[in-house]
């Protein structure tokens, strides 16, 4: 059994009278892709700062590799876990190369950070992201997608051990979208990085991932274990936890949902 990369015990977080997370406990096992998926509001996004300790006023505890996250340096937790939000938004002119070298900074030492190591690591995260071509460019003058490919070379950069994504392919279009899956992939196939990704997209989650949790109302609705015999997302899952009326036709990769709201 794979030890636990995250733990989170009686997990809760408010923002003002409304509970974004409560009571959550869940277990994200170390080198699995995880998808977290789940309604509107159901504290997705907030679930995944909280685990990189973006969120402070929380109640509960989060442990990373076995210790309170609170007991961990800022520059120590960002040596191993790199955070992707579902979009980047740089105020200055830097170039596309210039905010990938920016993931190095957990690895900085002294007052200078663009060693001869740093410049070896962007360049691989450059071209494993594709993103070399247009890497002198100004950041604020990419497309979306290709600022999005930038802020994951960024991420790989700090060269970490776990990898949190908020909705990577949120406004991408297809290309672009099957780009990201595939640099996920040949991450975790060569690192074997811990994946945590946030997504609406059920059908991309499923055989994406190896493991969902389901959130609903800020609470751990369900949890399922795709790897071995892989079980599929059920209709009656998917109804209990979007409030939609759902119904499954056909098996395997012929396998479809039809959804429609209810009355």
């Amino acid at each position: 059994m794979s030890s636990s990369c995250y733990q989170t015990f009686d997990l809760s977080c408010s923002f003002g009278p409304i509970d974004a997370l409560s009571k959550l406990n869940l277990s994200i096992p170390t080198g699995e892709v995880v998808g977290i998926v789940g309604p509107n509001g159901a504290g997705k996004t907030t679930l995944l700062k909280a685990l990189c300790g973006l969120i402070g006023a929380c109640r509960g505890a989060v442990h990373f590799q076995g210790r309170p996250l609170k007991e961990w340096s800022h520059r120590d937790l960002s040596r191993s876990v790199a955070y992707v939000p579902q979009s980047t938004q740089i105020l200055f002119p830097f170039s596309a190369r210039e905010v990938v070298l920016m993931g190095r900074l957990p690895h900085q030492r002294g007052l200078y950070f663009d060693r001869p190591e740093d410049r070896r690591v962007v360049q691989e995260a450059l071209e494993m992201t594709d993103s070399h071509p247009f890497a002198d460019r100004p950041f604020n003058e990419l497309s979306g997608g290709e600022q999005q490919l930038v802020a994951l070379a960024s991420a790989l950069a700090q060269q970490p051990k776990v990898l949190l994504l908020d909705e990577p392919t949120v406004f991408l279009d297809l290309k672009h979208q099957l780009q990201i899956f595939r640099i996920l992939r040949t991450l975790h196939e060569r690192s074997g990085t811990t994946l945590v990704l946030v997504t609406h997209d059920l059908e991309a989650a499923e055989g994406f991932c190896n493991r969902l949790f389901f959130l609903k109302q800020g609470r751990l609705h369900a949890e399922l274990d795709l790897k071995g015999e892989r079980r599929e997302v059920s209709a009656e899952l998917i109804e209990s936890v979007f409030d939609v009326r759902a119904s499954e036709f056909g098996h395997g990769r012929q396998r479809r949902i039809l959804l429609s709201f209810g009355d």
